[in-house]
């Protein structure tokens, strides 16, 4: 992938139009030249309706001098490159508030108001026990849809940049470096990643960060760093899960793998679901000997545990119903037929071989079966039925509530696509009834769905699901889907089909950084993406509130009639702003003229709840 000069891409335009359904030459895309796309109809710009007479306001001496505006919008999926600052978003600062321990995000624009060449951003946080890492949103081209032949301009990538260059994506995973230029009315988004120290005292800290570049003058902002005078707690059995996409690890290094694992506890997860396993050996099934190897699952186990993951996991083995019927001769149509007696026996027998053997593996796991399996899925219902009657705890992912009332006798994890609980009273529902049966309500939707709207659209999607939804829901677990799963070139959005012809978009939350095309023995670790960092966002809005909610508890239990009146005070108001918040499901976007659903509501409630954590103290 590589950028196209205007004429170049005019040329390229007419001809693919010609040759719509067979042309495989180079195609330009929103700017971007690639190398092959998907045969078919032309791909086509999905143009957002344009803010109506919205003008640049008029510059300050020092925007004036500097060339530029710095802005701040509700959403860092805002900074497009033809972004126009409205009044109200100008900032002559930033701050960012964090706990010990904690990581954040601060995300702020620039618009040119004249050329600038060799942008450059530096940042000076003098003696704070706080760190700042500067990125700029990489914006690219991407599907509208698993299948779309429509497209938009999207700030995804997180990429470094210095010296008056950035980082830009190549091709087949591979980055390169371009002169960092601005032309006149083009906006760049920049990120700012905060991390305290493990150590920090509480106070605030005053920092600077510096903007410029040839053709204007240094601007500069405020930054001002709050470091909170409490840590946040976890809660026990409450679960982010990741679909870590394991695959990729055969072709890794341990310290490779290792840095995934550090990064999926970073951003708040502490289990993984479709992980290595092991492997069933029935060739004693007859004679009443099955064995099981579960060395890649301790091995994973040990792994996660040294990164900061203690588990559940969630374990995909397919196959055994066939290999058993083939071990023993029985006729049976596997997905059609009820399953004859000695074929469950000997179904179940295997998978109670699998529970024994792993028992003391270090980290409970739960078995996972056909994904998104209806009512009329006969095979899916047997498997499940023999896994639960060998003692393994069971998962199953259902967009169809038909499979849920057939099955739910067998399931220890329902786990509900978040559609299926995105309002107050179905979540309810779904909470009670699993209560009632004595099963785990969990639901899955955040990470990079396409279903109705692309979630790597902005912040607000993944933050919300992970954090207040979840805590809205009140599940036991939320799942994401998925870390890594590009089709062909991982920066090209436009050629999946042939891997695959159902959704050929991209399954991707981050993409790959190889040091050479296609080889991940280069793996340098993830690029992170706005989606990503959304998830660990909503972590820490959850937290939050858990943290309160503790503080709360232990305020009413002290004896101190003051601390007492200020938790009653605390919890009264923060229950009223969460409630105010709507149910929405994660995968969808939200009404544009929603001034709830926003990323500032879920910034304003987490500060709420941080000031009464403090209040508490």
């Amino acid at each position: 992938m590589r950028k196209c000069a205007g004429v170049c891409a005019g040329t390229l335009l007419l001809l693919f139009s010609a040759f719509p359904a067979a042309f495989a030459a180079p195609v330009e895309i929103g700017g971007v030249l690639y190398d092959s796309v998907d045969e078919g109809e032309p791909f086509v710009e999905m143009t957002a309706p344009p803010a109506k007479g919205r003008a640049a306001p008029k510059p300050s001496r020092a925007e004036s001098r500097a060339g530029m505006i710095a802005f701040q919008t509700d959403d860092p999926g805002e900074y497009v490159p033809d972004r126009v600052p409205g009044k109200g978003e100008r900032v002559k600062g930033l701050e960012a508030v964090v706990t010990p321990g904690e990581t954040t995000a601060v995300w702020v624009g620039v618009h040119a108001l004249k050329d600038l060449s060799g942008f450059e951003a530096a940042v000076d946080v003098e003696d704070a026990p706080v760190s700042v890492e500067l990125r700029h949103l990489h914006c690219w081209p991407q599907r509208t849809g698993w299948k779309s032949r429509r497209w938009t301009i999207v700030p995804e990538l997180l990429l470094p940049f210095a010296d008056g260059n950035r980082t830009v994506p190549l091709k087949d995973g591979v980055l390169k470096e371009e002169p960092f230029d601005l032309k006149k009315g083009a906006t760049a988004g920049l990120w700012l990643t905060v991390s305290a120290r493990a150590d920090a005292a509480p106070g605030r800290y005053k920092g600077l960060l510096s903007l410029g570049g040839a053709g204007g003058k240094t601007l500069t902002l405020s930054l001002v760093l709050e470091v909170l005078p409490f840590r946040l707690t976890r809660p026990e059995g409450k679960h982010w899960l990741l679909y870590c996409d394991a695959g990729r690890w055969r072709s890794m290094g341990e310290e490779q793998v290792m840095g995934d694992l550090r990064d999926f506890a970073a951003h708040g997860f502490n289990g993984l679901v479709s992980v290595p396993f092991g492997d069933l050996d029935l060739s004693g099934m007859a004679e009443g000997r099955i064995t099981f190897d579960d060395t890649p699952y301790r091995t994973l186990v040990a792994r996660c545990q040294a990164a900061g993951m203690p588990g559940p996991h969630v374990c995909s083995f397919s196959g055994i119903p066939a290999r058993v019927r083939e071990r023993l001769g029985v006729e049976c149509d596997l997905s059609k037929d009820v399953w004859p007696d000695v074929l469950k026996k000997g179904v179940t027998d295997a998978a109670r071989a699998i529970v024994e053997t792993t028992k003391d593996a270090g980290a409970l796991w739960y078995f996972y079966g056909v994904d998104e399996p209806t009512g009329e899925n006969t095979f899916a219902i047997q498997e499940y039925q023999c896994w639960h009657a060998a003692g393994a705890l069971t998962y199953a992912t259902f967009f169809n509530i038909n499979f849920l009332e057939k099955a739910s006798e067998f399931l220890t994890a329902p786990c509900f696509v978040s559609g299926l609980v995105s309002e107050e009273a179905r979540a309810r529902e779904a909470r009670e009834a699993c209560a009632k049966s004595g099963a785990e309500f969990w639901w899955y939707g955040t990470g990079c769905y396409s279903n109705p709207y692309p979630q790597e659209s902005g912040l607000f999607f993944n933050r919300y699901g992970a954090g207040l939804f979840f805590w809205k829901t009140g599940a036991k677990s939320q799942v994401t889907w998925t870390f890594s799963r590009p089709h062909a070139d991982p920066f090209n959005d436009f050629d999946g089909t042939p891997e695959n012809d159902s959704e050929p978009k991209d399954q991707t939350t981050v993409y790959p950084h190889l040091l050479r095309p296609n080889d991940w023995s280069t793996y340098q670790g993830s690029i992170p993406t706005v989606a990503w960092e959304a998830l660990r966002e909503g972590y820490n809005d959850y937290l939050y509130l858990h943290t309160l909610a503790e503080a709360v508890k232990s305020a009413r239990a002290g004896g101190n009639p003051r601390l007492q009146k200020r938790a009653d005070r605390a919890e009264k108001e923060m229950a009223a702003l969460v409630e105010a918040l709507p149910f929405q499901n994660p995968m969808s976007r939200q009404p544009r003229e929603d001034r709830v659903l926003r990323t500032t509501t879920l910034q304003k409630i987490r500060r709420a709840a941080a000031e009464h954590i403090a209040a508490l103290q």
